[in-house]
């Protein structure tokens, strides 16, 4: 499979989101428990200062905030990718069904959790350091790229974090160019939502715009933005789960 093979796929798997939208609460659920968790640990946060106590009593709270919220975005994209496994095999795609996958697969979801955090830390030191910024980005993306599939090996397979991560490198290098070839295609798809949402954050921030009504669309195009991302999102993962099945078949 090349380039254009991933470009169909990925055409397919905006055609699945949207002929079925069930797809779509798995990131609202998500948003939910992202907001439920972060509320928490900013009142433990709260609760620490109050103490007037050393700084170092908030290093546990960071982490373990960090974590938290690392962990139920893994949880959740586990549960769509089974929900997507559902789907493309010609079942019903349920909430529930997705759950109870993301649910078997805690372990392992705990696991590339730590991981991801891990180089996600190591990333930003070398970012930090003077001159090595583009290698540190270059570096964030070829691990995105090369751990595509562990969502979706973790789902299906049910593999821990490090078999998933392995497992994915091999696949990411079989499969680079149908990968790059979807990708592409949803970037570009992605070009001017994020041109117009980037715009319109300018302009609100700079307060260059008085008017009420143009305030008032100017959030009106951030919000429609935001829904679009989120959309995004979601077909990214619906593809991997496909290029994933196509790749074992």
């Amino acid at each position: 499979m090349g380039i254009r093979d991933g470009a169909t796929l990925m055409r397919g798997s905006w055609q699945l989101v949207r002929s079925d939208r069930t797809l779509l609460w798995f990131p609202v659920g998500a948003a939910f428990w992202l907001l439920v968790t972060a509320g928490f640990w900013l009142f433990e946060g709260a609760w620490v200062a109050s103490l007037h106590g050393p700084r170092l009593l908030f290093v546990p709270v960071v982490v373990l905030g960090i974590y938290s919220l690392t962990f139920i975005g893994i949880f959740f994209n586990v549960a769509l990718a089974g929900a997507v496994d559902a789907a493309l095999s010609g079942r019903e795609a349920t909430f529930g069904e997705g759950l109870g996958v993301a649910w078997s697969r805690l372990g392992s979801i705990a696991g590339w959790a730590t991981y991801s955090l891990v180089v996600q830390f190591a990333l930003s030191l070398v970012e930090s350091i003077k001159g090595f910024r583009w290698v540190g980005k270059a570096a964030e993306v070829a691990w995105s790229f090369a751990t595509f599939f562990v969502v979706p090996l973790i789902a299906l397979e049910g593999l821990g974090a490090g078999d998933a991560r392995q497992r994915s490198f091999g696949l990411a290098k079989e499969n680079w160019r149908t990968e790059t070839g979807g990708l592409a295609t949803l970037r570009a798809a992605m070009f001017v939502p994020c041109l117009l949402f980037a715009g319109a954050f300018e302009l609100l921030k700079s307060g260059q715009v008085h008017s009420g009504a143009g305030q008032a669309l100017l959030g009106l195009v951030l919000v429609v933005g935001v829904v679009v991302g989120v959309v995004a999102t979601v077909v990214r993962q619906v593809f991997a789960v496909s290029l994933y099945r196509t790749s074992a078949a």
